[in-house]
């Protein structure tokens, strides 16, 4: 049998997210233009517990993360907003000391999703009108020491949007009626976590003391 320890810790990060190109239908003989988001930069805030067996280990998560993102249109520049809550449960195992590899599916529950200068017509209804729930896969590798890890982590979301249509203020922004592509969010985080609790009898304020005396799990 394996032996177990049973650990809970706070986390957070910054994240960036790939989105879809926006697509502008030819307006007063104008040409049709496509335009591809810009990343900016989001954050994460979350909480962790982990269950270890020797080199695997069990991770299920509970984080609030805030996307970002922008498109430069012809006038105006318009932001990309979203939040959401996810619950990602996933299943590592250390390769090197201290390097871990893991993967697993993240349940995600959007706020709603804002695009400046979308208006509610006969054309949209003010969208993006993106699912609120979803399920994505998560992997990434993680250097642990002590009680600190950091984190590099790749999602992708299981099924792509569909493609709507958009109303946006044209005398703002310069596009009129445009269509939001088809595409699989992705997003790209990295953040730092730390271990409040362990069940290994090593206490938080062991990482002020010597190397000899810390109490380090890895």
């Amino acid at each position: 049998m394996f032996s177990q320890e049973y650990v809970f810790g706070l986390k957070g990060g910054l994240n960036t997210n790939t989105i879809g190109d926006i697509y502008e239908r030819p307006y007063q003989g104008d040409p049709g233009i496509t335009y591809q988001p810009e990343k900016d930069m989001g954050y994460l805030l979350g909480a962790y517990f982990m269950v270890e067996f020797n080199k695997f280990f069990i991770r299920p998560e509970l984080n609030y993360v805030s996307l970002k993102n922008h498109y430069d249109f012809s006038r105006k520049k318009a932001n990309w907003r979203t939040s959401k809550m996810e619950v990602p449960l996933l299943f590592g195992v250390k390769i090197l000391k201290p390097v871990a590899i893991y993967v697993g599916p993240s349940f995600n529950f959007y706020d709603e999703t804002i695009l400046d200068g979308v208006q509610e017509t006969t054309f949209s209804d003010g969208g993006p009108d993106l699912d609120r729930k979803t399920t994505s896969l998560n992997f990434g590798i993680m250097a642990r020491y002590n009680r600190f890890s950091l984190d590099l982590r790749y999602e992708v979301t299981s099924k792509k949007t569909e493609e709507e249509l958009l109303d946006i203020i044209n005398s703002e922004y310069g596009v009129n009626l445009a269509d939001l592509r088809s595409y699989k969010h992705k997003i790209l985080s990295l953040s730092i976590s730390i271990d409040i609790f362990r069940t290994d009898g090593t206490k938080l304020s062991d990482i002020f003391k010597s190397n000899k005396y810390c109490g380090c799990p890895y």
